[in-house]
């Protein structure tokens, strides 16, 4: 568990498998989301996206149950055990589950590997069954369901256009990913121009802005705010 939280830190050390996925969920959601939706949203470095990746494709490597779908709380080669267990409520922290379902939606916005979305559909089918269950057990695991419902929203903003950044970063849009900075391998990147701010839904755009009072009336719906200070 130590190594895998070293690796999360240090992105060139590699991850511990054999740890648990209780440690695992924090790197790929919680870390996926403050390290891509945080330290990515705020840098614009690819490294942190670079990262996600290879961590998602660690935990589905790993933690993956190709049968029933979802992800088992020990790793593949851990030791082995009578049964694999999953975690799927959330108590005073979300489920493993329900975490990773949020991390890998997130990732397919950015990147456009539909593999991580299939991914999360299928965690979302398994936990849908405790949801019928019990749906006060499974808070974020509706929130994750309803983020599939509503669908992720794309940001890009190319080139050097440091007041468009500062407006999508100070809005707080769960369901929004933005790319920024450094170009990575996603679609978002693709035929845009310098200067300009693309929203993208499944990656079909809206009218690119260059104002930054635009951008947040293109987000939001509604005008900018009189004193609200977005151009730097």
């Amino acid at each position: 568990a130590a190594g895998v939280m070293q690796a999360a830190e240090l992105p060139s050390m590699p991850f511990d498998v054999a740890g648990t996925l209780e440690t695992q969920r924090f790197v790929i959601s919680r870390g996926q989301l403050d390290a891509l939706g945080g330290q990515a949203n705020l840098t614009g470095e690819a490294r942190w996206v670079h990262e996600a990746l290879r961590t998602a494709d660690t935990m589905l490597d790993w933690f993956w149950d190709p049968g029933n779908g979802g992800l088992y709380t020990t790793a593949e080669d851990a030791e082995t055990m009578v049964v694999r267990q999953k975690d799927l409520v959330d108590n005073a922290t979300p489920s493993a589950n329900s975490m990773a379902a949020h991390g890998l939606l997130r990732l397919a916005a950015l990147t456009g590997e539909q593999r991580y979305a299939n991914h999360a559909d299928r965690i979302l089918q398994l936990l849908a069954t405790v949801v019928d269950q019990n749906p006060a057990a499974v808070s974020n695991a509706l929130l994750a369901i309803e983020s599939r419902h509503r669908g992720i929203v794309e940001l890009a903003v190319v080139g050097d256009a440091p007041d468009l950044v500062r407006t999508a970063q100070i809005l707080w849009r769960p369901d929004l990913v933005l790319a920024w900075g450094e170009p990575f391998d996603s679609p978002l990147w693709h035929a845009r121009d310098d200067g300009f701010a693309y929203l993208c839904r499944d990656f079909a755009c809206q009218r690119p802005v260059s104002d930054p009072e635009a951008l947040y009336e293109l987000i939001t719906g509604r005008p900018l705010p009189d004193g609200l200070p977005i151009r730097i």
